[in-house]
């Protein structure tokens, strides 16, 4: 998005309007067009040799070298864009390296993505490149007259020593925004580079977070008629980011560089009624998204007005109305998930027309709606929780992650909406939302807040009957209730999709739940009912519960989310711990004795805590000869140093010792035996 705006901009040829950047957004990203490319970067002598990375003693590959060069040009027409080059190089060092063996390349909005070359060198040398017909696009979501494609290859003859690289080329219609670059990556990383050429009419604000140098390397530049700058920043050997458990986001502890438009020299900002300037200080961030926000919602009022009449027929009180309109944003509009905020939506008309909204879009949608009842919404911008921290005095559109709908109470406090998360209750403040840093824009200022911390626990709770059989596996009822956030993103997966898919879904998750098990029946309670728990009734068969040991029938007190291995690596961890959200989960388990048997031996009851949370484990006998094990963990929302990692990992240490505890039973003639399992 160029500067929109108007006559002088037009005048001087650097506009590049919205209608231009929508259409631009829509062409495939198939590399139809192939750029012509040089030579590979040279494979050094260390790269062939590298066998090992000793910073990372456990790592199952290496990134060699991880690039991005950009250039900004003026166009023939004299717009302002950005031509990006990409090369990525890794070398597999064991066989659970070959996982990156599958490369996906997403597209972006205002964006094409051409050039794409990918190959594996073999250790003896050998060369085998991605034949161009096997780059396929595929398909990854689609809503209404919004489709979002990746481009998607395999690399040939993968095997530990094997080097692994591919380039291509986006050719970005932007002058406003950059994408960040993130310096590291899923594995250790031996060199992260990142230039920008920028032109001389445009100048950014530059956040290096956590780079060695917060200014980069800067040198003039010229070609041909444009001139400018060339920004450079090189980082080496960077820890691996991995999707452990417990990872903070990834932009509060990887080096990062975010660029911010400042000024684009010609430019009028209609927006902000001035030339040149662009995002100088927080009042004009909310001035520039205020106005496009504006211009979305009072435009098709009228038609706001006839759906918001539909919505709350036959509905008298004004809290119930609220709640019928923002229960209609959430469900009857499909979520087109997009993590920026760009100031820039289509029509109400448009979305009330294609039934599908991104983040900006439900926000205005609400805002529109909420206004034609005569309650005064206002938009805040947010950074969610799981995109990472705001910072003060880096003004951008890039640091925020969806938007949300404040609605000012007659006590001086607010009403926090956030449509994004379809199935949260009216008045829920979901975790990413919780203590978020925002920006909360009215008609007539702005203002940087921290929103609300809400006590919301989230909370699991299982209820859970297992009758051993004869050919050693077990029965399993199962009462599964899920509250909070676990409730919404467990009616996320499920409300929305046919019997089929819910079958499928409770299919996977009882896969990782208990390895092995087989769904036989379920039933859902109170799926819709968002205000309630959600509840999921189970029939299962699962093998390796029960164990015979010589005239001993041992069965697993824990039976689901049971801990079988420590999830903390042994590796010296480099960032911290990070628990998103409070969370309690519950798991009761009822073992009924088969026939002819009685309870023998129960474990030791068991605890284990840390800085991140405590875990307790019990088993007793019940009147009826059954033995009713507790498991119970409870997590701490916070973040705490690496340091705490040798206690962390203590903990799990235990928790996997009380998850595999067995109770024993024996024949009713025996007699009972005293001590824990």
């Amino acid at each position: 998005m160029q500067g929109r705006s108007s006559s002088r901009l037009n005048r001087v040829g650097l506009n590049c309007s919205i209608l231009a950047l929508i259409a631009a957004a829509g062409v495939s990203p198939l590399p139809a067009d192939k750029k012509v490319t040089s030579d590979w970067p040279e494979i050094t002598e260390q790269e062939r040799n590298l066998k090992s990375v000793p910073q990372d003693p456990d790592a199952d590959a290496v990134i060699l070298r991880r690039t991005r060069d950009g250039k900004q040009l003026k166009t023939p027409n004299r717009y302002i864009v950005n031509e990006l080059d990409y090369h990525w190089r890794l070398k597999v060092l064991n066989d659970r390296g070959k996982r990156y063996g599958e490369v996906h390349i997403p597209t972006q909005k205002f964006s094409r993505v051409s050039g794409v070359e990918a190959r594996t060198i073999k250790p003896d040398g050998t060369i085998v490149a991605v034949a161009p017909d096997q780059i396929f696009e595929k398909l990854v979501e689609k809503a209404g007259g919004f489709k979002l494609t990746e481009l998607v290859f395999n690399f040939p003859a993968i095997e530990p020593g094997a080097i692994l690289e591919y380039r291509y080329h986006r050719h970005v219609d932007s002058a406003v925004f950059i994408e960040p670059w993130y310096f590291a990556g899923p594995e250790f990383s031996l060199l992260s580079r990142m230039s920008q050429i920028v032109h001389e009419v445009a100048t950014y604000r530059i956040l290096c977070d956590k780079c060695p140098n917060p200014e980069p390397d800067t040198t003039p530049w010229k070609e041909g008629k444009d001139k400018g700058k060339l920004m450079t920043v090189e980082m080496r050997d960077i820890p691996a980011y991995r999707k452990e458990q417990l990872m903070p986001p990834l932009a509060d502890v990887s080096p990062r560089i975010v660029f911010s438009l400042k000024a684009l020299g010609g430019a009028e900002w209609e927006a902000l009624n001035r030339e040149d300037n662009l995002f100088t200080d927080w009042d004009s961030v909310a001035k520039f998204a205020r106005y496009y926000y504006q211009r979305a919602y009072r435009v098709d009022d009228v038609a706001v007005k006839q759906i918001v009449g539909d919505w709350t027929k036959g509905v008298s009180d004004q809290t119930d109305k609220q709640r019928a309109i923002f229960r209609h944003v959430q469900e009857d509009f499909q979520y087109r998930r997009y993590d920026d905020v760009i100031a820039y939506t289509r029509s109400i008309a448009e979305i009330l027309k294609d039934k599908t909204a991104d983040n900006e879009e439900k926000a205005v949608l609400l805002v529109a709606a909420l206004r034609s009842i005569g309650v005064p919404a206002n938009i805040v911008l947010v950074v969610g929780k799981d995109k990472g921290t705001l910072y003060p005095s880096f003004f951008s559109l890039v640091q925020f992650s969806h938007v949300m709908v404040a609605v000012p109470q007659p006590d001086g406090t607010a009403l926090w909406l956030d449509p994004t998360v379809t199935y949260s209750p009216f008045g829920f403040m979901p975790w990413k939302d919780s203590g978020a840093g925002a920006l909360y824009i009215t008609d007539s200022g702005s203002a940087l807040i921290n929103l609300p911390q809400k006590d919301e626990v989230s909370r699991t709770r299982y209820q859970v009957s297992v009758k051993s059989r004869p050919d050693g596996k077990a029965d399993l009822e199962v009462v599964a209730e899920y509250q909070g956030d676990d409730a919404i993103e467990k009616r996320q997966e499920l409300v929305p999709g046919s019997d089929t898919s819910r079958t499928e879904y409770l299919q996977k998750w009882l896969k990782d739940a208990r390895p092995g098990a087989a769904l036989r029946s379920h039933q859902l309670e109170d799926l819709e009912a968002i205000d309630k728990p959600l509840r999921i009734k189970m029939t299962i068969e699962a093998p390796e519960l029960v164990t015979r040991a010589d005239e001993l029938l041992l069965v697993r007190g824990c039976v689901l989310d049971c801990e079988e291995s420590n999830p903390i690596s042994r590796g010296e961890r480099q960032y911290p711990f990070y628990v998103e959200r409070e969370r309690i989960d519950e798991q009761t388990v009822t073992i009924v004795p088969p026939e002819g048997m009685k309870m023998s031996q129960l474990p030791s009851p068991a605890t284990a805590k840390s800085a991140i949370g405590t875990l307790t484990s019990s088993c007793s006998t019940q009147t009826d000869g059954s033995v009713r094990c507790v498991r119970k963990f409870a997590a701490t929302r916070g973040r705490w140093a690496a340091s705490e990692q040798n206690g962390i990992r203590a903990m799990y240490d235990k928790i996997v010792e009380a998850d595999r505890s067995t109770v024993a039973f024996e024949k009713t003639t025996q007699k009972g035996a005293g001590g824990g399992r």
